[in-house]
């Protein structure tokens, strides 16, 4: 857990926003003494913007423990591709 000052806080809230969305902890000091903890809320998943840096991250993070079929890894058409095939043949388009 971090500590950071009051005046860290002001001075670079949008950095202690971003570390709370990931949800880290920081401790807040103010004149040397620690007087309060910033936590994130435990709410389910905040919508993120789409196309965000934030939400990238996060899809790549949960891609790494996602197994992909050979089958569509040696295939040599796009992902795009492959999905819309695949649309098509289940709805009979």
């Amino acid at each position: 857990m971090n500590t950071i000052t009051t005046k860290q806080l002001r001075d670079n809230m949008s950095q202690v926003i971003h570390d709370l969305r990931l949800g880290n902890s920081i401790k807040l000091s103010y004149r040397h003494k620690v007087i309060g903890i910033l936590q994130p809320i435990d709410a389910p998943n905040q919508a993120l913007r789409r196309g965000s840096s934030e939400a990238i991250r996060q899809g790549l993070r949960s891609l790494q423990s996602v197994v992909v079929p050979d089958s569509i890894r040696q295939d040599s058409r796009s992902i795009k591709e492959q999905i819309s095939e695949l649309r098509s043949r289940k709805y009979g388009e």
